[in-house]
């Protein structure tokens, strides 16, 4: 008879762990066309600010130094490759939470 008591415990207590799992970790929402279109837009203000940060920077030390067009295009070019920098870790970043579907990254293949 004890055994039964305890199976009826091991039980109860599972469900306790479940349910306080379940508590700690929501489901994440469908985020559906607006949150695609949130990503497109913030990995385009990426782009575009980097490549406006770089020229801007560029131009400035140019006016500094009285070399206009070498530092402008250089920092220019250094700002395109910081915006496709942080547009890659975007869809980096996406890809790791949709792998499972919950934002979890899944190890299934390995």
């Amino acid at each position: 008879m004890p055994k039964t008591n305890g199976d009826n415990s091991i039980a109860s207590i599972k469900e306790k762990i479940e349910s306080a799992k379940a508590a700690l970790d929501p489901p994440v929402p469908d985020s559906g066309a607006v949150g695609q279109a949130h990503l497109a837009w913030r990995m385009v203000i990426d782009l575009v600010a980097g490549v406006g940060l770089g020229a801007a920077i560029g131009y400035g030390l140019d006016a500094l130094f009285g070399t206009l067009p070498i530092l402008m295009a250089v920092f220019t070019l250094l700002g395109l490759a910081a915006g496709v920098n942080l547009m890659l870790r975007t869809a980096k970043e996406v890809g790791r939470g949709t792998a499972d579907g919950n934002g979890k990254e899944s190890n299934s293949g390995n």
